[in-house]
């Protein structure tokens, strides 16, 4: 490895590892892709995961984690094996899983699998039963199962709340519960990948984001990891990495900073949400990753930021948040363009947001719980 390059010291590749799955959720973004593959149309084998995408992310950060999703990763017949050589590797694995698979047995054959270091993701789209089921073809006493599986167990987990239309009314009713029993979350933007493309009726607008989601997220410190927009200082931001020594580049958009994704065939985006589109990043098995991930214009134009638009381009809080680059994507067809879903009209990078103050005051209440807590400290 080139001595000049320093590894970073935690990256996620979050990792579509199959497009099979037990269930069919109304707008999964794995099925249907706009752009089907005209190469590379078979998913990736056992020893082209370890090679491809295991090795190369060892070989890219030291503190790193791969996020094994799908479809669903525990029906590939090799899950285990899988998970078992990422933990050799010295990664951690975090499994988004539907659940329905999940139990007792497989769950300690899993931790047994990771030597522990693995971190379960469930779908939590609402804690109301009948929109939970609206979204996701299944019960939510399904994913309340399977946390109860994980607190038996002593392993780690939290929930991916992906927003839309659908599910706004219920939104603050949902984190509220996740608040109170002190449970991390991340916020997934709904976006009209795959089967969400039939959903166009379920995109968010810039009202919804300022009077219903951001003020439900920017008050709850354990959904800070990655969401836009996002009004913590730059100038602040800086210092707390450097006096809490943490290693994350932002806490808004973390499309090829913070992580990266790759489809079961191999293809890679900047982002998850950018899979299965005409964004050529190349694929693991003609390019290294590492390559992809150091070299690649377009990675490299949505890390630097330099050259985002609109009122992103504009923005103070630039490389802090950066604006969702999906959803400027799938709104504009230009990746780089402003965040569709920002309700923050900043006239140059002067103009400070209302909320700056509140979103620093909890930017350092969530540091303060990754530096402190099990597994997050091994990571960060």
């Amino acid at each position: 490895m080139d001595n000049k390059d320093p590894r970073k010291k935690f990256f996620l590749c979050y990792f579509e590892s199959t497009r099979k799955c037990n269930l069919n959720c109304r707008y999964c973004m794995a099925k249907a892709p706009r752009a089907k593959p005209k190469d590379h149309t078979t998913e990736l084998s056992t020893e082209e995961i370890k090679r491809l995408v295991i090795d190369e992310i060892r070989n890219y950060c030291s503190h790193g984690a791969i996020a094994f999703s799908g479809g669903e990763h525990l029906l590939r017949p090799d899950a285990l094996e899988i998970l078992e050589y990422t933990a050799k590797a010295g990664l951690w694995s975090f499994i988004n899983t539907n659940g329905t698979l999940l139990t007792s047995d497989l769950l300690k054959r899993v931790k047994t699998a990771t030597g522990g270091k693995v971190i379960f993701v469930f779908s939590l789209n609402s804690i109301l039963p009948t929109i939970q089921k609206w979204s996701r073809d299944d019960s939510l006493w399904t994913v309340i199962k399977a946390a109860r599986l994980c607190l038996k167990a002593g392993v780690n987990f939290f929930f991916i709340t992906t927003i839309s239309k659908s599910n706004l009314k219920s939104f603050s009713t949902t984190v509220n519960f996740l608040k109170l029993k002190k449970i991390p979350m991340l916020r997934s933007p709904f976006v009209t990948r795959g089967m969400g493309n039939c959903h166009q009726e379920l995109a968010l607008t810039p009202e919804d984001m300022k009077n219903i989601i951001h003020p439900v997220l920017r008050n709850y410190a354990l959904s800070y990891v990655s969401y836009t927009p996002f009004f913590a200082g730059p100038e602040f931001l800086e210092d707390k990495w450097k006096e809490m020594n943490v290693e994350i580049d932002q806490l808004g958009c973390q499309a090829a900073r913070g992580f990266v994704g790759i489809s079961a065939e191999g293809h890679v985006a900047p982002c998850v949400h950018l899979l299965d589109n005409n964004l050529k990043c190349g694929n693991v098995r003609d390019i290294a990753l590492t390559d992809i991930l150091r070299n690649n214009e377009i990675i490299k134009a949505v890390r630097s930021r330099e050259t985002l638009k609109g009122k992103c381009g504009r923005c103070r809080y630039k490389q802090t948040c950066g604006g969702c680059r999906a959803l400027a994507f799938y709104k504009t067809g230009d990746y780089m363009a402003e965040d569709p879903t920002c309700f923050f009209e900043p006239v140059d990078e002067t103009t400070r947001s209302e909320h700056e103050e509140l979103q620093n005051k909890n930017t350092t209440r969530f540091l303060e719980f990754i530096k402190t807590r099990d597994p997050w400290k091994s990571l960060f």
